[in-house]
Formats: structure tokens, sequence, C-alpha cells
């Protein structure tokens, strides 16, 4: 299964500078996912990459803080502002990663692209099928 995350320009960099191994989220996919897409926020608004998972850590706030605080790229409070008094968090533990050299306009595939949310998952989905004729998007597939 293959997603799409949307996530802020300053933790993308972190990412793909390697110091971001864990991507953390209210919502845990319920399928297994071989690889996610990375859609930056403003101001980028692009897909700018992509990363596999190693495997996805679940628990209460306090605990995935303390198994992932030294890799997780985020400052603990706003870690916990971001939890909101949610009584399970999971944490995306990153594997491969690969940043594209040009980042692909979602808006110029589809023009009624809305971002997600949180994820949304793209297997069979015309969006998807878009991309892959995309310049980068072939990188990310040999991760399958």
């Amino acid at each position: 299964m293959k997603i799409l995350l949307s996530i802020k320009p300053e933790y993308t960099e972190k990412i793909f500078s390697g110091e971001k191994k864990y991507e953390f989220r209210k919502q845990k996919p319920r399928e297994l996912v071989e690889m996610v897409l990375v859609y930056e926020s403003n101001p980028s608004k692009n897909i700018v990459g992509c990363f596999t998972i190693k495997k996805i850590l679940s628990g209460s706030p306090e605990n995935i803080w303390k198994k992932c605080k030294n890799n997780g790229g985020i400052e603990k409070e706003n870690y916990f502002a971001y939890c909101n008094d949610k009584k399970v968090i999971h944490a995306m533990e990153i594997d491969e990663f690969f940043e594209f050299d040009c980042p692909i306009n979602p808006f110029k595939i589809i023009s009624d692209f809305k971002p997600p949310q949180n994820f949304i998952y793209l297997e069979n989905s015309t969006f998807f099928r878009a991309l892959e004729n995309e310049d980068g998007i072939c990188k990310c597939l040999e991760f399958d």
C-alpha cells in the first residue's frame, strides 16, 4: 500500500537530512504501508519525495515520546501540542528516504487536488496512476 502524507516543510527538511527518523500520526493506516509519498504543505505545496517505513510504534503519547524523542525531529512542547490529549499516538519509523530533484506539483496533475489532512491511500487511485508518469516517482517505486 502507498499513502500520501501531508508534512510541514520544517519536518520534511529533517526527514531528508536524516535527522528525523520518526513521523508522528494520530491515525495509523489500516493496511501495511510499503511507501509514503511526502506532500510538503504551505508554502511549497509539492510532492517532494518519499520514504519507506521500517515499523510503526503505537502507544500513549508519553511512551512514544520516551522511545522516539532523540530521533523525532520535534520539540517536546510541539509534540505534546500535536498529541492534543489523544490516548494513542503512532510513530512511523522511517527506513529509506529519497528527495526528488524536481518536486512534483500535484495541482498540475489533478486540477482539483485536495491535500490530505492526515494521509490518503494511493493504491489504485487515478491520482497515483497519473503520478507514475512523473519524473522522480520512478525512484520511489524501486522501494517496492
